[in-house]
């Protein structure tokens, strides 16, 4: 690490509260008010280019790559496009400690709210407009979508603070094609607006409706470049007043300013400074890096070979991305919904190795080391890293990617390519050139660049919908008869019967998930535009659409994604198990047992838990998990989205098992009403996979994972079991076995539990403790205290 790193390294780890700011929100209000009338999409683009041309610039002590975040360090631009929090959830924010606002900013930001509460611009208003429909609106209040609606106005809840430059595409994974990106620049899809507006034609409705996309591409564009023109002309500035050597350093910063507003990267600095600014207009919280050691290598390695550059300098800027990306930050939504994402959660996922597109062979190179390397100097929780793994992937690479692990920090995450390239060639989407150039957006979720986005991930708690199939459909909580009446449980006489009115309910509850997604994704035309990812998308100005309306390559806008799939396993298996082959109890005494959260039935509790549990290689409950998976997937086949395609099936959690947990009833794996649920999709339940990390692949392994988006699969070790190369290089194998043998993904935390528990007692003495938590890695000590227990609560194993 040199000098430099370690000062900006200091002054993140010593940085306090993170300051929500106003300027953003004020300047985008005050742009809609000015341009009042025009078509939304036009509104949406005059507002970013606006913000550009009058929005706060300075530079850092230190950096290479100029481009700050807020209008002050540590800032958080407070949301645009809707109310903030009402005050009493706001308070609550500001009294955890983690971000302050001023009061002069939440006056401002109050103001702000007077305008937009009578607009109904908001996603969630738009959405609830559709909730008319008693039969959808009960299911969105239900309970079975984490977290419940309150109303339908403000949705899961309104507020947020932490967006980028630009104004986001809303709920959606986007992956850019930051090739294009990069490497043509800014002047060629000027241009190609430019020309597209010149030959416009007004004779149709289409017509009409593609020139003024074209024009807010066009508007939108070249306030980018005058943009990064202003940050050119600051770092000139600055160095004006600088001493050599940092002077030469901002007259180069500056130079790769001025020559990205209009033209592609020369060497590797203006692919960095095109990447981070290109970055943060992205405005989300699932901004991915893509495939960044393929596209970054050409421009590292022109540079390499004329002497330009040496491998320590190059590490010193991806370490300063590094650092430069821990300085977003994002909050949303309600308390449940905050909860849902623990731990202030982003998903800026970076993708190494893998093959190369033209002739499928692995294209690990020097880059990919360098950002393995930059994670184990740079202990953060951002950027994520992903590991493509093939059969030829470098046994050092794979040597040093478990160093990283050994760390703690939670990464590299590691997939299967082969896997996710068979999912994109599943149904004939894809030709194979495009299908190997695959990234991950998001936890898992699989894209291809400019190509695909997706528009919808909701938490579906699958045991809440077991608890309401134990009520024949009723939903207790709400008093409504919500599911089909697929029979009472005294009545069943056999296991096959019990399992198949179980899955009745869930593809029943599966059908209306779909529709809601698609509710969303009609919505997003109309909420969510953004010309700048969209004009940088395959065909990105000529087709004249936005993202968010016009069906991609790799058409993956509405995914179903399940949590909690493993309690449900674990459930049947103990019916099937206790009550239909041993006869323990009948299924009448289960139900009860359960009503009554196990009081007064502790022995029938006990002989639950003590019934086979996922992750220990047992037949008995795996298959019966790779059943209900399947089901899952065949349920998707037969449903449709707006863009006139199946909806993907998906499983990711986050930390949604958390909240959806604490509403969901007592479940006969043991579990006590509003105990956590599993975590992931192939996570065994905390603390129940006791025959070592070998058993748990073995389960896995027994559902069939290629149809699925993303499959999560988290596994803590104990620092004991990676201490030597020799363990690193055992794992290593374990974990190349597993992804080359039908296994989508694994990801590690490597800390003790002892040390995790008294990080809970005694925060500040840990506060650089970074964890894995799902998708993504986070300070242990800024999780809510449920995240916090289902971590520590995770079985930790050895080899």
């Amino acid at each position: 690490m040199t000098d430099r790193i370690q000062r900006m390294y200091e002054k993140h780890k010593n940085r306090g509260k993170l300051t929500i700011c106003v300027e953003k929100a004020v300047m985008y209000r005050d742009s809609i008010e000015k341009h009042a009338g025009l078509p939304d999409i036009l509104q949406r683009a005059y507002a970013t280019a606006d913000y550009f041309d009058n929005r706060t610039i300075y530079v850092d002590e230190d950096e290479l790559l100029v481009g700050n975040v807020a209008a002050v360090p540590d800032g958080m631009e407070g949301m645009v496009w809707g109310p903030a929090w009402p005050d009493e959830d706001f308070d609550t924010i500001l009294n955890e400690g983690l971000m302050y606002i001023s009061p002069e900013d939440r006056k401002a930001w109050r103001e702000c709210d007077e305008f937009w509460k009578s607009k109904d611009r908001s996603m969630n208003e738009w959405q609830g407009r559709f909730y008319d429909n008693e039969r959808v609106w009960n299911f969105i209040q239900s309970g079975v979508l984490c977290p419940p609606w309150k109303d339908r106005r403000t949705g899961r809840g309104q507020g947020g603070a932490g967006y980028g430059w630009g104004l986001g595409i809303g709920y959606s994974l986007f992956l850019p094609d930051y090739k294009k990106i990069i490497g043509e620049g800014i002047g060629a899809r000027i241009e190609e607006a430019r020309k597209c507006l010149e030959e416009a034609n007004y004779s149709t409705f289409e017509g009409i409706a593609k020139s003024d996309y074209q024009r807010a591409c066009l508007i939108a564009l070249e306030a980018m470049s005058r943009m990064y023109n202003r940050y050119g002309d600051l770092c000139e500035a600055e160095a004006a007043k600088k001493e050599e050597p940092r002077r030469s350093e901002l007259l180069r910063m500056a130079d790769s300013c001025h020559h990205i507003a209009w033209g592609g990267a020369r060497d590797f600095r203006d692919a960095m400074q095109a990447f981070w600014f290109y970055w943060m207009i992205q405005a989300n919280g699932t901004n991915p890096g893509g495939r960044f050691d393929q596209y970054m290598y050409p421009y590292y390695k022109k540079d390499l070979e004329e002497g330009k550059i040496t491998k320590d300098e190059a590490l010193e800027l991806i370490e300063c991305l590094r650092l430069k990306i821990m300085q977003y930050n994002q909050v949303n939504g309600g308390k449940m919904q905050r909860d849902k994402w623990a731990g202030m959660a982003r998903w800026n996922n970076f993708v190494i190795c893998g093959c190369d597109p033209e002739t499928g062979k692995d294209a690990t190179n020097d880059l990919s080391y360098l950002v393995l390397q930059s994670a184990y100097d740079i202990r953060t929780p951002h950027f994520t890293i992903t590991v493509r793994v093939n059969k030829d992937t470098p046994d050092d690479l794979m040597l040093l990617a478990m160093k990283v692990v050994e760390t703690g920090i939670g990464m590299p995450a590691f997939i299967s390519e082969e896997s996710y390239i068979n999912t994109l060639l599943l149904n004939g989407d894809l030709e194979l050139k495009r299908a190997r150039d695959f990234a991950i957006a998001g936890c898992l979720d699989l894209n291809i660049p400019g190509g695909s986005r997706i528009n919808a991930i909701g938490m579906f708690i699958s045991p809440k919908v077991f608890e309401i199939f134990m009520r024949n459909g009723f939903h207790k909580d709400m008093g409504i008869q919500l599911g089909p009446k697929t029979g009472e449980w005294k009545d069943f006489a056999t296991y096959e019967e019990f399992f198949e009115a179980f899955k009745k309910q869930l593809l029943y509850f599966q059908s209306l998930y779909s529709e809601e997604h698609n509710v969303l994704c009609y919505c997003s035309r109309y909420t969510q535009s953004d010309v700048l990812l969209s004009a940088f998308a395959d065909d990105g100005i000529a087709c004249g659409h936005d993202l968010n309306d016009r069906k991609m390559a790799y058409e993956n806008a509405s995914v179903l994604n399940n949590v909690g799939m493993i309690n449900v396993a674990n459930s049947l298996a103990a019916v099937k198990k206790l009550v239909y082959e041993d006869k323990v109890c009948d299924i009448e005494t289960m139900r009860q047992a359960l009503e009554a959260d196990w009081e007064g039935y502790e022995d029938l509790r006990k002989a639950c838990l003590e019934a086979p549990k996922y992750g220990n290689g047992d037949p008995f409950v795996d298959s019966i998990l790779g059943d209900l998976y399947k089901t899952w997937c065949d349920g998707a086949r037969k449903l449709t989205t707006i863009y006139g395609v199946q909806p993907r099936p998906t499983g990711i959690s986050i930390t949604a098992h958390v909240p959806g947990g604490k509403y969901t009833a007592a479940t006969p794996d043991g579990r006590h009403a509003g105990d956590t649920l599993s975590d992931g999709t192939l996570s065994p339940a905390q603390g129940t996979d006791v025959n070592g990390p070998t058993a748990v692949f073995r389960s896995a392994l027994a559902v069939k994972q290629d149809e699925f988006q993303a499959m999560l699969l988290n596994m803590k070790m104990h620092p004991t079991a990676v201490k030597t190369d020799e363990d690193k290089l055992k794992l290593a194998a374990l974990v190349r076995t597993y992804l080359t043998g039908g296994g989508r993904q694994v990801q590690f935390n490597v800390v003790a539990s002892e040390t995790l528990i008294d990080a809970k007692k005694n925060p500040e003495a840990h506060k650089d403790l970074v964890v894995r938590v799902a998708g993504y890695s986070t300070y242990f000590t800024i999780l809510t205290s449920g995240a916090q227990d289902e971590i520590i609560a995770r079985t930790a194993h050895t080899l």
